[in-house]
């Protein structure tokens, strides 16, 4: 086994990841900036608090974009994207996001010496996390059902397909089925 092909599904989970973590950096830095501008802080500085949160929540993203990927891999194998619906595989992300953002910062606390966070504290982080898990699952699901009106697959397939992009990257023959041989036709 090649160096490549060892960690294929680490990769696609590492590029979940980075997509998430950039989806919400982005809508993090829009509504951090609008809420400091909202307080009425001069807009360079608005933009650059902004852009400090955006971060923060890009990286939070990113992590909830790997617990995402692992939930999706189980719960959907085998299903045609096209059998998903983009609402519930979004509330599904909401739900995912809305819990597993609190439960993680009140868990990364406690291991670090802290106590817990008083919940009226942390339910801000649950209705942005929802929000943003849903906005990027949703988001996600609809440009997948868009690409596989043109290429039918299962999720379990593009799991599949985005391993063999991992390892043949480059490779054109790595993006193809295996051509069934002429001589297993004949009688």
């Amino acid at each position: 086994m090649s160096e490549e092909s060892k960690f294929p599904r680490l990769r696609a989970a590492i590029r979940n990841s980075a997509v998430w973590g950039v989806v919400w950096g982005g809508i993090g830095t829009a509504v951090a900036s609008a809420m400091r501008i909202a307080d009425n802080i001069p807009l360079p500085g608005a933009l650059l608090d902004g852009l400090g949160m955006g971060i923060r929540i890009g990286f939070m993203g990113g992590i909830v974009g790997a617990a995402f990927f692992a939930f999706i891999s189980v719960a959907y194998r085998g299903k045609r994207l096209s059998e998903i619906s983009w609402k519930r595989f979004g509330i599904g992300g909401a739900i995912l996001a809305g819990l597993f953002v609190p439960a993680f910062l009140q868990t990364m606390n406690l291991l670090t010496g802290g106590e817990l966070v008083p919940w009226n504290l942390v339910f801000d982080d649950v209705v942005f996390s929802a929000l943003f898990g849903g906005i990027t699952a949703a988001g996600t699901m609809i440009l997948a059902q868009r690409d596989e009106a043109a290429h039918p697959v299962t999720v379990q397939e593009l799991l599949e397909r985005m391993e063999r992009q991992s390892i043949g990257a480059g490779d054109p023959t790595a993006y193809r089925k295996p051509e069934r041989s002429r001589s297993a036709e004949l009688p």
